[in-house]
């Protein structure tokens, strides 16, 4: 049995879905607590589906032998319609690229009194540094920053649970809907649908190196370690219902600990804005070297040189419109997936 490539694998599925907008609290907040306690419901339901969907994701990458998300999508969807679903998925993470670095330098200006553009320049150098070593480099900052993320975000949000059960937080959440989802089922599967895109193409773009045995099983259990990490945050964020209208109500949690709680959770932040940075480059510019026949590392400095500026734009704007569309496209890709692996 090999646990390495388990291991890889279900850090590199947290990494891919366990970004800003996770470890912020923000999703967990929109998707699962807003619904009160059939959120944790909806958290489990989503787990299940994310361990499930995971497994035959690797499983059908493993027996296609593809190496880029266009190979994925051609396998997936026909050559008719592959191209254009490869360009959109382009263009996507193009935009989830540069909303890492942009929150990235938010982070640092707001948190650190830094100017946001030293926080997009360190951010980038680890991706330049990531990247330099192609999949096992993906595989590994994964490795390192999965299990930092863990022990910082799990510990601080069960003392802040705790912290709630004592009587200093509210400990009662309200019920609130939202117009575009008013059902917690549905925005379970919502959030399991542009989650998984992200994963997807990330997988797909590994090629080789995750299509070992072992692979499809990492991916299963991190389905069931990111419902556990939702699950936490969850905790968290009802025992504190006043931080819900914060922007990273997380860090506001944190903060009800201590400065140096926040300043950890800070950090949890930026690890996963670099994860999630991390995969969407690695993706793109694996879909420029395989379909150009040009250097990687050339590549890689370029994509790197002309996002910089973009990094600007706000953060929050980007996350509003990115997230819907991966939503309602992942819905479409969901039943041919599985209806692909039923085939197999």
């Amino acid at each position: 049995m090999n646990w390495k490539i388990t291991f890889q694998a279900a850090a590199t599925y947290i990494g891919a879905i366990m970004g800003a907008g996770f470890a912020s609290g923000q999703e967990i907040q929109q998707f699962f607590v807003n619904f009160g306690r059939w959120g944790f419901l909806g958290i489990i339901l989503s787990a299940a589906l994310f361990s499930f969907l995971g497994w035959i994701m690797l499983d059908l990458q493993s027996k296609w032998r593809v190496n880029s998300y266009s190979d994925f999508f051609k396998k997936l969807i026909g050559k008719k319609w592959g191209p254009r679903v490869d360009f959109f998925i382009s263009i996507l993470l193009l935009v989830g690229l540069i909303a890492m670095l942009s929150g990235s330098g938010a982070l640092f200006n707001q948190y650190v009194g830094l100017s946001s553009w030293i926080g997009v320049l360190l951010t980038i150098g680890v991706i330049i540094l990531a990247l330099w070593f192609k999949g096992e480099g993906v595989l590994w900052i994964n490795t390192v920053l999965i299990p930092l993320k863990f022990i910082f975000c799990l510990g601080i949000a069960v003392l802040a649970i705790f912290y709630g059960l004592q009587g200093d937080g509210e400990g009662v959440v309200s019920t609130t809907t939202n117009p575009l989802i008013k059902n917690w089922i549905i925005s379970s599967i919502l959030y399991v649908s542009f989650n998984l895109t992200f994963a997807l193409v990330v997988f797909a773009s590994l090629g080789k190196e995750i299509q070992k045995p072992g692979a499809s099983r990492g991916a299963a259990f991190g389905g069931m370690l990111l419902g556990l990490f939702a699950g936490v945050i969850g905790g968290a964020l009802i025992s504190f219902p006043e931080v819900k209208t914060f922007e990273i109500p997380m860090v506001a949690v944190a903060g009800k600990l201590g400065e140096w709680p926040a300043f950890f959770y800070v950090l949890v932040l930026w690890f996963a804005m670099i994860t999630a940075a991390v995969g969407n480059a690695f993706s793109l510019v694996t879909r420029i070297v395989n379909k150009n026949k040009v250097n990687d590392h050339a590549v890689t400095l370029l994509l790197l040189l002309l996002v910089f500026p973009l990094a600007g734009v706000k953060f929050s704007v980007i996350v509003k419109v990115l997230y819907p569309l991966l939503a309602y496209m992942g819905l479409i890709l969901l039943p041919i997936l599985f209806s692909k692996w039923i085939k197999q």
